[in-house]
């Protein structure tokens, strides 16, 4: 084959796979932004214990937020948590990073962190997983994922922000 003929072929495969990357949306537990407070309220997970939702006037989830503590912190769960996240939002350098320290003998494993932003930074996902209780004997492990849409964020960012200037001294 030429490479004329190879080219047009690449840019179609190229062009369908950002379409349908483009077109994911993030979800935690099967909550989307976007979707109703009914669709939380009839929500059908175990998950739905360690949830919390934040929405607009209409409601409409802005903010959908997970948080998990008291997990075993053994290297079996470790791996097991980092590899779900990693595998439901993307394989990014922290994930490498947190396996690696997972599997290292001299190493231990303290936390992983990653912000994702969707394609069209319409959405992001912070994912954490750390000690719960830094200074125990036996910490255990939190995990926390926090589903944003964008302009809520940076409505939130904005209001911390100022929150010093509303302390009148």
């Amino acid at each position: 084959m030429k490479i004329s003929q190879i080219t047009p072929r690449l840019l179609l495969a190229a062009l369908a796979l950002s379409i349908s990357h483009t077109s994911i949306a993030f979800d935690v537990a099967g909550l989307k932004i976007g979707d109703t407070v009914d669709d939380f309220q009839s929500l059908e997970s175990p998950a739905k214990e360690f949830l919390t939702i934040t929405h607009d006037p209409d409601g409409n989830i802005v903010r959908v937020f997970y948080r998990q503590e008291g997990l075993p912190n053994d290297e079996k769960t470790q791996a097991k948590l980092v590899n779900r996240i990693c595998n439901k939002y993307g394989r990014v350098t922290p994930c490498y990073s947190a396996l690696s320290e997972i599997e290292s003998n001299d190493k231990q494993f303290l936390r992983f962190f990653h912000l994702y932003r969707d394609d069209n930074e319409t959405q992001e996902l912070r994912a954490r997983i750390r000690r719960t209780k830094a200074f125990s004997l036996t910490p255990d492990l939190t995990v926390e994922i926090d589903l944003m849409d964008s302009a809520y964020a940076k409505a939130l960012r904005e209001q911390k922000a100022t929150a010093s200037d509303l302390i009148d001294f």
